[in-house]
């Protein structure tokens, strides 16, 4: 009875007396010191806390269908855990304002780490904060009609209780968000390892790819086209945030990459180079399998528009250009080739050498047909007669001979590309 009559002495009848008996506020800043309460209000309100714990644990199982599960199992016991400390806290916060907070804390996390980890929004977390703050107020007020507790002292205990479930919502959300962090992290890290045992030769179990996709949520296609990223421009970080699940990527590395299904189409190319903000290379289409090969393809046509071979074009479709990228694949071979197969022009002054060498792919790629070979060349058929009689001379039965006149196109197709690129690239350079 001394104790309550302290307290009675301190919370009721007369306000202006409360007022004066209340300790003057030490700190403004801190909205807990605001209005003090009587630390011996504490001690009334601990006997009935674990009355408290079975009506808040209580009723949110009731109210709140993720909750119902057997009291006795590891989701029972961390949820009675977590309201016997929450509210523990509360009338030691009322005691004292600068009691810690950190054990609570570290459970509201925890709280909130795991709705992240079982793939939850946090929905059902702040429901049960808001089932346990309406249940706490129901105690309060309870309490404040037996002991007749001042009007004063019950807004406090309001703003304190109402701000306090805000406090533990806001914790529980700080740990859902470094889980998410967290979580995202490594299964893009699984995802990178997955895009690199994709790629990686010799090639790994079929089931390993399998198994690992499953695990990271990524739709096995049948078939992918590698896409190679501009180097010299850095990928901005922000846009795979907006990917799809079916995006496969690698933005770290000095040359940058990723794999998708090969239905991609020129809408969502273009859509990449704008996220990215550099020019993209779509690899030629392959089976999961040959991914690798997509991939090698696409770099090779990123070196040829280094060159200037390729067109810098926003999106360069690998599949547009194979024939120039098998012609180029090889560049030494292909130089110890046209040694070999036009070496009957190395007799031949330079600019000569050259009109010959034109003469001779407009022969083999119009059949041999002199007025079509001279429309091609803009020179008179006479002159292409002249022309042909000489390589007749030089190269003789090899130009009948189907292998070797195969081999000669492609290395004089190879010679005009690169030429036309050198031609280019000293164009623009006067310009």
């Amino acid at each position: 009875m001394a104790l309550r009559d302290n307290v009675q002495h301190l919370v009721t009848a007369d306000p202006d007396r409360t007022r004066r008996a209340t300790p003057p506020q030490r700190d403004v800043q801190d909205p807990s010191r605001r209005q003090e309460l009587p630390k011996e209000l504490a001690a009334l309100m601990r006997p009935g806390l674990p009355d408290l714990v079975d009506r808040i644990v209580l009723e949110v199982r009731r109210a709140i269908p993720l909750y119902a599960r057997p009291v006795d199992g590891p989701y029972g016991h961390a949820t009675r855990q977590g309201v016997e400390r929450a509210v523990t806290l509360f009338v030691d916060l009322v005691e004292d304002p600068l009691a810690s907070r950190d054990k609570l804390y570290e459970t509201c996390r925890r709280l909130g780490a795991g709705e992240a980890h079982e793939g939850r929004t946090l929905d059902d977390l702040h429901a049960a904060y808001r089932v346990g703050a309406r249940m706490g107020w129901q105690w309060i007020m309870r309490l404040g009609q037996r002991h007749r507790l001042s009007s004063m002292v019950m807004a406090r205990l309001a703003e304190m209780l109402f701000g306090y479930a805000d406090e533990l919502a806001r914790m529980s959300f700080r740990g859902y968000r470094d889980a998410q962090v967290e979580i995202r992290g490594a299964r893009e890290g699984l995802r990178r390892r997955l895009l690199q045992l994709i790629l990686e030769r010799p090639a790994v179990p079929a089931s390993v790819i399998t198994d690992l996709a499953l695990a990271t949520g990524w739709p096995v296609p049948e078939e992918v086209v590698a896409v190679a990223v501009d180097a010299r421009t850095r990928p901005k970080p922000a846009a795979v945030s907006s990917w799809d699940a079916d995006v496969l990527f690698d933005l770290g590395l000095p040359q940058p990459h990723l794999l998708l299904p090969a239905s991609m189409d020129a809408e969502r190319a273009g859509r990449l180079v704008a996220e990215l903000g550099t020019r993209v290379v779509v690899g030629p289409p392959m089976p999961l399998a040959g991914a690798a090969h997509s991939l090698r393809w696409a770099r090779a046509a990123v070196r040829q528009i280094e060159a200037g071979i390729l067109p810098a074009v926003p999106v360069t479709w690998c599949a547009e250009h194979l024939t120039t990228l098998w012609l180029l694949s090889d560049e030494e071979l292909m130089e110890q080739l046209a040694r070999h197969q036009l070496a009957p022009l190395a007799e031949f002054p330079d600019r000569t050498r050259l009109r010959l060498g034109d003469t001779l792919l407009a022969w083999l790629e119009n059949g041999g047909k002199v007025q079509k070979i001279a429309d091609e060349l803009s020179v008179h058929p006479q002159t292409v007669r002249y022309r042909l009689r000489q390589l007749e001379q030089v190269f003789g039965e090899r130009l009948h001979d189907p292998e070797a006149r195969f081999a000669m196109e492609a290395v004089l197709r190879a010679t005009e590309i690169r030429r036309t690129a050198l031609d280019a690239a000293m164009a623009g350079g006067r310009s």
